[in-house]
């Protein structure tokens, strides 16, 4: 029973973190960073209105640059496939007289 929990467990966080940081770890920082000045902010409507949607843009415009000069990942090795045996080549046969 504890071994299932577990694996759920595990299974659960990692789709979290897939779902919320998945391949740009950049950009969950900065939501982090754009909801934590919105609690800041929420006395202050003008302010809130005006910050955080440049905020986001600004964060978006940045990850989409850092995406283009980020290198290429290396391509996954594919796995060796099996080896078949090579046919033998067809020999004429002879003619018989």
């Amino acid at each position: 029973m504890t071994g299932a929990v577990v694996r759920w467990a595990k299974a659960f966080g990692r789709f979290w973190w897939d779902f919320l940081v998945g391949d740009t770890p950049e950009l969950f920082a900065a939501m982090l960073v754009i909801v934590g000045i919105a609690f800041a902010l929420r006395h202050d409507r003008l302010a809130d209105v005006v910050a955080l949607p440049l905020l986001a843009v600004a964060a978006l415009a940045a990850s989409a640059w850092r995406g283009r000069i980020r290198p290429e990942p290396r391509p996954r090795t594919p796995e060796p496939r099996p080896r078949t045996p090579e046919p033998r080549p067809r020999t004429p046969e002879p003619r018989s007289r």
